[in-house]
């Protein structure tokens, strides 16, 4: 699961400005001490953990009580004497987020709110004081929350006369003065990894889709014009030919191939330097990780634009859009 190392931080400390932050003095760090009853009273209050819990046997209300083997201090408890589960135990983390993981919630909370701030995974690792390991499977778990929230919440940009710009950009990672390779051996060829961006001009800041594609031709990309860019739309694009094929598809090649959305010509004026911007931002991002694989790229492009749209109180949105997932 390691598909890439951080190391954006190798002092150790947190990024500028996040210590003094409110949130993590009034909300993470009152939670992070080794009384577990703080962090689990914050989860249930937030929706991360069941507030009570019936039996599955006898279906009555379970009672909560200190359990010493638990790895969290507490349990669900029936005491229902006629149940055949009497004094059966349930974990407090069933069915949440946390429900298969080992992790104590103190850390769990201190890992979800150093990925909202997007401090790197070694750094995140240093301060939680998890193995490397384990830092990047939470990340990765909350990746996976980026991509449920869009597949039930698709990006939509554009609209009536708004304007939005379209690209496909190469992100190719090459390695460095030969690193890894015995002398004057010949660097095998690597394949780029092209991502498709569009971006609303009319957000500040801006926001955009973005998504790795194998194919650059017409057929691949209109689907994905479709799908993200709402009717009405003005769309700026460059002279590549994929672009000029997509009218040919709608078997009129007076029209665009859907007629509420309108391609400009580049030569009229039209420029794309938003969407290039807006992919620089965060392919200089992928840079500071030390690149990733290729078959994790799209799911840092989900936490990328999850990013781009909640940045505003990261911690309290993400911590939501959990709750949202894992219904208690």
């Amino acid at each position: 699961m390691a598909d890439h190392k951080t190391d954006d931080h190798p002092d150790g400390n947190y990024p500028c400005g996040m210590m003094p932050d409110n949130t993590f003095q009034t909300d993470v760090l009152p939670l992070l001490c080794e009384n577990p009853l703080p962090v689990i009273n914050w989860l249930k209050q937030h929706g991360l953990l069941k507030h009570e819990m019936h039996c599955q046997s006898c279906h009555n209300r379970m009672n909560w009580t200190k359990h010493s083997r638990s790895k969290d201090g507490f349990a669900w408890k029936c005491q229902t004497r006629y149940c055949k589960k009497y004094k059966f135990t349930a974990t407090i983390r069933t069915g949440s987020f946390f429900s298969k993981s080992h992790v104590t919630l103190q850390k769990w909370v201190h890992a979800i709110y150093l990925w909202s701030e997007r401090v790197g995974e070694r750094t995140a690792t240093r301060h939680v004081n998890i193995s490397e390991k384990t830092m990047i499977d939470c990340y990765s778990f909350f990746r996976e929350v980026c991509s449920k929230h869009f597949q039930a919440n698709p990006i939509q940009l554009g609209g009536l006369g708004i304007i939005v710009e379209i690209e496909e950009s190469c992100f190719t990672q090459k390695p460095k003065h030969h690193r890894g390779q015995a002398p004057h051996t010949p660097v095998p060829p690597i394949s780029p990894v092209w991502v498709f961006s569009i971006t609303d001009t009319s957000t500040k800041p801006t926001t955009g889709y973005m998504e790795v594609v194998q194919s650059r031709d017409a057929a691949t990309l209109l689907p994905i014009i479709q799908a993200v860019i709402q009717p009405g739309s003005i769309i700026y694009c460059d002279e590549w030919r994929a672009y000029c094929n997509l009218q040919d598809l709608s078997g009129d090649t007076n029209k665009p191939v859907n007629s509420s959305i309108n391609f400009v010509d580049p030569h009229c004026g039209a420029h794309t330097r938003t969407v290039e911007s807006y992919w620089n931002r965060h392919k200089s991002h992928i840079k500071t990780m030390r690149g990733c694989k290729r078959d994790f790229m799209n799911s840092y492009l989900t936490e990328f634009m999850w990013h781009d749209r909640y940045s505003d109180n990261a911690f309290e949105n993400f911590c939501k859009h959990i709750a949202l997932q894992y219904p208690m």
